[in-house]
């Protein structure tokens, strides 16, 4: 039977060997651990030498200081401690010493990014670290001059169905277990993490990447090493045909020049009110970055001096021109970079990244004469600034100058980066810049894709240097599918025949009434924007966000115009809507009760905090945003999935505002645009300025998920004869792989119905979904299968399957299972259940796992009640034991595992744990013709729990190597006193036993 060191651990190790790593296997080859105590992560030694290699001129005293700096940094918390660390990687130390001229401050290195190889990068599988609770043992750790930097978890790609589920679930699971991100639980080992660079999940024919902190449903593949391809990583690994995705991810992070690469220029920290983001470069953005560079350097052979980047919306480019900056800054001796934005907040973050990243005053232009004088220096700065600033000033005219505006710089060491290329750049403002700095490279980060008529952005930037399409976000999850659905049609008003329109919102009123509210109401933007019309748009808002959006998900209003939101804020708040708040501009021509409404700064920052944070609508949270223009573009709020359209959007408008609803959240399958304009009545049209292929996904109509559903519902059905008979579907549950088969196809038909629910194509499903429910968290609490979950179902599924579990009677799924140790509670349900059959399988399935748990208490006894259990399941399985006699055969063996105080107590010994220790005496001293009597087993028992006891009494023993010792050298003492001939073979194997009890007995 293949396992993970054979499929995926060693064919890692190999790989890092290739990449010109030191490599330690554990299983092929001792190693002597340098470290005091296995709560430590850092390989001193090695880290001592690096700093002498690299830092030749440090004395003893200097270099004690620097080994203690970067061990003992302190901070808020682990990610906090991250950041000082990585920032002291980056950036380097500084130390005084006194080099013959007198004390002066030295830079002292940590790493040496200029010339790789004289680093040491040492790889090393399973390095046992000491967490809070227990040892994690990640299956690789990655050392950079003795700071971990890397953790893969590898798993075996054959465990579960061929779609390698249930690997990668089971390696993120472990990666997030061990980084203490499951569910607040001090399970791990935060230590190793506080110098975590990436943490990889990997199952050899897949392979997912993050960092510390990175959410379980955020870890992404790497799908291209560029600048090299497939064909290149076939002849270095010698692989033959094809590259497995767990090459392709070691060496896009672990090539040790891409590696440093990533450390230095492509990872950056965030802090916000949730605290702080630790975020690194996916595989799009680090390509995208090296692409633009090379066109950099291949600039006089391009036909316009510059070029475009198109990442779909949602998928990071904000982030790609801070990488090409900070890569910019380091590669060229004294470039003027210039980032150009039409928004303050993101000309803020830009500025304010910069600065956390180390770069020296970064120059943020806050106004047009601060501008023109930092690019007329060209004095190597780094320059963020709004579009507006290229104007001309009141007092001046085009006619003042020969291109109507001034040139400012003729220097070619510039270098302009614009986000959102196609939204201001084709205007006069592009045109003034280009007039200002004629010579500069320009760079267009666009997250809609170039019109297929190739104008504006191409002509003026040039062509594509890098895409990264809707298509290939959604395969990788960085976005989620977007759906949309027409609500109220008869009010649609694109394209519509607007007398009709018109009727229908005033049905009721006279011929004259209507002839005079005609007047007034002419234009679609007035029709729109009538009240009678928004009241009924807003009283079904109402219905859909409080009947078809689960919580804690939230959602926009878009609208035509400010008083158009300020309509609807009042029609929402008359029909009793969620809470909701008006997000418009203020503009000085505005009527003064538009400015009233506007909020100020302050009110803005608070309402995106309400906004993008979980909470109830009754303690004041905000769950709608009524908007006109402002946050349709720039604004990341996950948490919303539906978007209220009653705007006549278009191209890359509708586009961007759309994007707003398609970030990844937990339990969110999908975003939803609910269209009451009309947009969506012919989205062809929208979109006709770009090719089919570029936008075939940005949309999708709902009702394209029928036969997706009606596939789903089948596959999750067949697995099953008769839904109604609970217990045979259960017993069909019994072996593994059919389990994760299920689990797999369950998930997969939930996840549709969360999309669809409660649209009328979900009714004929819905009974099904539910005994479908029933079955799957009964079968997880009878083989105690916690690979059993939920997760991607969707929170409208979650909520529902809790419902129906809570009104069947079955108990809550987080709850755990009654273990067989609690003997009247198991005993009780064991008996409520409808037949032997049921309590048979149960027993065995409670007690299989209940030994599994225990095993390490005492190996030997829950060993053998393993054996004999597997004995019996065999024998019902060839029918030579009927339910109940199988029933009988397993009461015994519940009766042994919970006898074993009376037991111990029959011997003479003081409890349950020292008969642990008895038990693992007897086991290698029954061995041979020894003639031991039961008082000489007592005793050697006493006196190894004695030896055991003085040690384990010492604060954190676990944790240090030289109190581990002691014992075991004093353990091996009571051995050599014992008159029984062992030999130093059964000496060592006793001394094992028991040191491995004291660690399972004893604290911590």
């Amino acid at each position: 039977m293949p396992n993970e060191y054979e499929t995926t651990e060693q064919p890692a190790l190999d790989a890092f060997e290739t990449l010109r790593w030191e490599v330690v296997d554990r299983t092929q080859e001792p190693w002597d651990d340098p470290r005091t105590k296995r709560s430590d992560v850092v390989l001193e030694p090695r880290l001592r030498a690096a700093i002498d290699r690299l830092n030749p001129w440090i004395d003893e005293n200097n270099l004690n200081k620097v080994v203690r700096e970067i061990k003992q940094v302190t901070g808020r918390n682990t990610m906090h401690e991250n950041q000082q660390i990585h920032q002291l990687l980056v950036q380097h130390t500084s130390i005084v010493q006194d080099e013959g001229h007198g004390k002066k401050h030295q830079t002292v290195k940590l790493i040496d990014y200029e010339n790789p190889e004289n680093n040491d990068f040492f790889a090393i599988n399973q390095f046992g670290v000491e967490g809070d609770r227990e040892t994690i043992l990640p299956d690789i750790v990655a050392f950079v001059n003795g700071l971990p930097l890397g953790v893969i978890e590898c798993k075996d790609p054959t465990i579960g169905p061929p779609d390698g589920n249930k690997a990668k679930s089971d390696a993120l699971d472990q990666i997030t277990r061990y980084q203490n991100q499951r569910d607040g639980e001090k399970e791990g080992a935060e230590e190793l993490f506080r110098y975590n660079q990436f943490s990889v999940a990997t199952w050899y024919e897949g392979a997912l990447m993050g960092s510390y902190g990175t959410p379980w449903d955020q870890y992404k593949p790497w799908r291209d090493a560029y600048p090299v391809d497939d064909e290149y990583l076939e002849d270095l690994f010698g692989l033959d045909g094809y590259v497995p995705d767990q090459y392709r991810m070691i060496y896009a992070l672990f090539e040790p020049e891409r590696l440093l690469d990533q450390l230095r220029h492509f990872t950056v920290f965030e802090e916000d009110t949730d605290g702080i983001k630790k975020m690194v470069a996916r595989y799009q953005q680090y390509r995208a970055t090296h692409r633009a560079l090379e066109a950099i350097r291949e600039r006089e052979r391009r036909e316009a001096p510059g070029g475009v980047i198109w990442h779909t919306q949602g998928s990071g480019k904000s982030l790609t021109m801070l990488f090409l900056g900070l890569k910019l800054r380091r590669q060229k001796d004294n470039p003027t970079l210039l980032l150009v934005t039409d928004r303050q907040a993101l000309d803020t973050q830009i500025h304010s990244t910069f600065e956390q990243c180390g770069f020296p005053n970064p120059v943020q232009a806050d106004d047009k004469d601060e501008l023109r004088d930092a690019l007329k220096q060209n004095a190597g700065q780094t320059i963020t600034t709004l579009i507006q600033k290229f104007q001309l000033s009141e007092d001046e005219s085009p006619e003042d100058y020969p291109d109507g505006f001034p040139e400012l710089s003729r220097d070619d060491d510039i270098y302009v980066m614009v986000d959102e290329a196609h939204r201001t750049q084709y205007k006069q403002l592009a045109n003034n810049m280009r007039t200002a700095l004629p010579n500069a490279f320009y760079v267009g980060f666009t997250g809609t894709p170039i019109e297929k008529e190739e104008r504006d952005t191409r002509r003026t930037f040039g062509n594509y240097i890098d895409t990264y399409t809707i298509d290939q976000s959604l395969e990788d999850n960085t976005t989620v599918e977007i759906l949309y659905q027409g609500r109220l049609a008869d009010v649609h008003l694109d394209g519509a025949d607007l007398d009709e329109v018109f009727d229908e919102v005033f049905e009721g009123y006279s011929e004259a009434e209507k002839a005079e509210i005609k007047k007034r109401y002419a234009s679609e933007r007035d029709l729109a924007e009538a009240e009678n019309r928004i009241d009924r748009v807003a009283e079904d808002i109402v219905d859909h966000f409080d009947n078809d959006i689960a919580r804690p998900f939230k959602g926009m209003v878009v609208t035509t115009s400010k008083r158009a939101a300020i309509t609807y804020k009042n029609r929402l708040d008359a029909h009793d809507g969620p809470e909701s708040r008006v997000v418009i501009s203020k503009d000085h021509n505005d009527p003064e009760d538009i400015k009233e409404i506007a909020p100020s700064d302050q009110e803005l920052r608070d309402i995106k905090d309400s906004f993008t944070s979980e909470g109830e609508d009754d303690e004041g949270n905000v769950q709608l945003l009524v908007v006109c223009d402002m946050l349709l573009t720039g604004f990341d709020a996950p948490i919303a999935q539906v978007m209220y359209l009653d705007k006549p959007l278009k191209e890359h408008n509708l586009l961007q505002a759309i994007a707003r609803v398609n970030r990844p959240y937990e339990d969110k399958n999908h975003g939803l645009i609910v269209d009451y304009y009309g947009v969506s009545d012919d989205l062809k049209e929208a979109l006709a300025m770009f090719s089919a292929e570029d936008v075939e996904r940005a949309m999708v109509p709902l009702e394209d998920k029928k036969p997706e559903l009606e596939a789903a519902h089948n596959k999750a059905v067949a697995f099953f004869e008769d839904l109604d008979d609970v217990e045979a579907c259960l017993q069909s549950l019994e072996p593994d792989d059919r389990r994760v088969e299920f689990n797999n196809a369950f998930r997969r038909f939930s996840k549709l119905m969360d999309i669809v629910m409660p649209d009328p194509m979900a009714n004929p499903y819905q009974g099904d979904l539910e005994r479908l429910t029933e079955i799957h968290a009964k079968a997880k609490k009878r083989y105690r299968d916690d690979t059993m979950n939920i997760e991607g179902c969707g929170a409208k599924v979650r909520e529902l399957i809790h419902d129906h579990i809570g009104s069947s009677g079955i108990e809550v799924l987080n709850d755990e299972p009654v273990s067989v140790m609690q003997s009247e509670e198991f005993d009780a349900r064991v008996e409520g259940l409808e037949s032997d059959e049921a309590r048979a399988s149960e027993m065995r399935h409670a007690i299989k796992h209940e030994l599994n748990v225990r095993y390490d208490e005492d190996p030997v006894q829950y060993g053998s009640l393993q054996e004999r259990v597997e004995e019996l399941i065999q024998e019902y399985k060839q029918k030579r034991l009927t339910d109940q006699e199988i029933i009988d055969q397993l009461r015994d063996v519940m009766d042994e595992m919970r006898s074993r105080d009376r037991e111990a107590e029959k011997k003479g010994l003081a409890g349950s744990t020292e008969l642990s220790f008895y038990h693992a005496v007897e086991k290698v001293l029954d061995k041979g013709d020894r003639d031991i009597d039961q008082g000489q087993l007592l005793e050697l028992t006493r006196a190894t729990v004695a030896a055991v006891e003085e040690h384990a009494s010492i604060v954190e023993w676990k944790q240090k190597v030289n109190v581990q010792k002691a014992m075991r050298r004093d353990v091996k003492i009571q051995l050599y006193k014992v008159d029984a001939d062992l030999s130093k073979e059964e000496r060592d194997e006793l001394t094992n036993r028991v040191i491995n009890l004291a660690r399972q007995h004893y604290g911590a």
